[in-house]
């Protein structure tokens, strides 16, 4: 769950009304990935003010969010770029909160505002551990629980566990941990200790070391109160509770700035800065440096995006013997043309996706357990295609064809995605021969041009064109009427006669920038195990990519 990856850190949020928050939200947003909402402190508990509480925050934030992912509703082609996701957090009275569970009634009331918490379609849902010892209360954590698996599964689920007033032994707190996974559910697992000095601070980190051994996949979330828990806060690495100096008081003791925690973080080299570039020749004018180092900043990581003259060469074996290539600080690499094929022999493993392509676009740099460097190879090229298409094709069991044009690299990274999409394959190209090989390798059809007969019969959906800008290619009236989504890779020119026949003609379109930032979030995210500042990597590209009239 990249939401809750490394070096995240959500805010907490401790008004009575989120309103009051307003005039500090510019600065707390800047370095933050999600603005936690602490519904037990809200002053008036009423269901319509929760809801309309919620709203307010989300809309508040949306000038203000650097760092926000994406978020899209598949199928509709609608997404958002500039929502900062909301955890939704009750705390109870035991478990360091405000919220009562004195009585079976409380607890129930405590569900009913879980529920409440799903339904408004908060990212990020904190459900307490602490109640199933009550066979009422646990079956009606079931329910709710079902109930984000079912119906809400866009929700992640934050099992968490707070020791107040009193020290845990390290099997209880191995045992407290467990519960935080709730039963398997939850996708986060938060136990926060107490400890009587600093000494103590590594508690918490010390149970989740545990607790990872038996859930591998359920991300860590590991604290200590007060201020003598500090340590802790630098200690955990995922998910991290922060404040902001711009608040006027912070949501409990100890907590620090993500400022601080990646300051020290720093410091303590438990975040070694990195350099990244992009290989490839003839390449001053790609966008990838600009894009990658504006999210990289947003972030706040301590990573460099080197410009594209730093790995600009002729001969691979150029790179490979170089001093950024060797360098012990060597975090990554974009890699284009003509090096896509070129440089696999250098990688120790690949992907699925390079292997069924035959190309790679990246180099991601992993660590064994011996503490020796990994080159691993990607392709995030399909993706880049898969991911806009998929918001824009409502599901169907009818069967569908993606019409692939051109017979390239690009066009076997077209033939995957569409593969992943559960499109069939259709192919075009002027060289029979190499149409030919991508039905043979993905799959699909053949025709001979967009005039082909045989195309009358099919159900068209999406029209990928890989071919060069200056080839012209625009669609037979006959297909162009049944509205296909069009997709054009050339990311300049900004439009080609494809994509303005295909909005003259009403059809849904997909831009080569488009492509082009959502390849790079997902190579971002591949690199830092955390998501993407979607909108700063889109915003980036678009300034370098439209023209100079369309901007705004």
């Amino acid at each position: 769950a990249r939401t809750m990856g490394p070096h995240t850190f959500f805010l907490s949020l401790s008004f009575g009304d989120v309103e009051e928050a307003g005039e500090y939200m510019g600065a707390m947003c800047a370095d933050t990935d999600m603005l936690e909402f602490r519904m037990d402190l809200i002053a008036d508990q009423s269901r319509h003010h929760l809801v309309s509480q919620i709203q307010s925050l989300r809309l508040m934030a949306r000038p203000h969010a650097t760092r926000a992912p994406l978020l899209a509703s598949p199928g509709s082609g609608s997404v958002l770029t500039d929502a900062l996701p909301v955890l939704y957090t009750c705390r109870t009275a035991h478990q360091a909160g405000k919220y009562p569970d004195a009585t079976p009634a409380d607890t129930d009331a405590m569900y009913d505002a879980l529920a409440l918490g799903l339904r408004c379609g908060c990212e990020v849902l904190d459900v307490e551990s602490a109640w199933d010892a009550d066979p009422a209360a646990a079956a009606r954590r079931a329910r709710l629980l079902d109930d984000a698996r079912d119906t809400h599964g866009s929700t992640l689920l934050l099992g968490s566990h707070h020791v107040v007033g009193r020290t845990a032994a390290p099997a209880e707190a191995a045992a407290l941990f467990d519960k935080c996974a709730l039963d398997g559910r939850a996708h986060g697992a938060k136990l926060v200790l107490s400890c009587d000095d600093e000494a103590g601070a590594g508690c918490a980190a010390d149970a989740a070391r545990v607790f990872q051994k038996t859930h591998p996949d359920v991300v860590p979330v590991h604290l200590v109160l007060g201020d003598v828990g500090q340590r802790s806060r630098m200690l955990n690495t995922f998910f991290t509770p922060v404040t902001h100096g711009a608040l006027p008081f912070k949501a409990a003791p100890g907590q620090l700035s993500a400022q601080e925690i990646m300051a020290n973080r720093v410091a303590d080299g438990s975040v070694p800065a990195k350099n990244f570039c992009i290989l490839g020749h003839n390449i001053s004018y790609s966008v990838s440096p600009a894009m990658q180092g504006a999210a990289l900043r947003a972030v706040g990581l301590p990573h460099t995006f080197e410009d594209a003259a730093a790995a600009d060469v002729e001969d691979v074996e150029q790179f490979v013997t170089g001093d950024l290539f060797t360098a012990d600080d060597f975090g990554g690499a974009c890699v284009t043309i003509p090096h896509k094929q070129n440089i696999l022999p250098y990688m120790d493993e690949v992907s699925d996706a390079v292997r069924a392509i035959g190309s790679m676009n990246t180099i991601v740099v992993q660590e064994t357990a011996d503490g020796t460097r990994k080159l691993f190879g990607e392709n995030t090229d399909w993706r880049g295609i898969r991911n806009p298409l998929a918001r824009k094709i409502a599901a169907t069991s009818a069967p569908r064809v993606a019409l692939i044009l051109g017979g390239g690299g690009t066009a076997r990274a077209a033939a995957y995605a569409a593969q992943q999409l559960g499109l069939d394959r259709v192919y075009c190209n002027r060289t029979p021969a190499k149409a030919a090989e991508l039905a043979a390798t993905f799959g699909g059809g053949v025709v001979s041009s967009l005039d082909d007969a045989a195309l009358a019969d099919l159900d068209v959906a999406v029209v990928i064109s890989t071919l060069p800008a200056a080839a012209g290619v625009t669609l037979p009236a006959a297909l162009l009427a049944r509205r296909p989504v069009v997709f054009d890779v050339n990311y300049k020119p900004y439009s080609t006669p494809l994509l303005e026949q295909a909005v003259a003609g009403g059809c849904e379109v997909v831009r080569g920038s488009e492509m082009l930032w959502e390849q790079g979030a997902a190579q971002l995210e591949i690199w830092t195990g955390r998501t993407a500042p979607y909108g700063v990597m889109r915003d980036t590209v678009l300034r370098n990519c439209l023209p100079e009239e369309a901007m705004p």
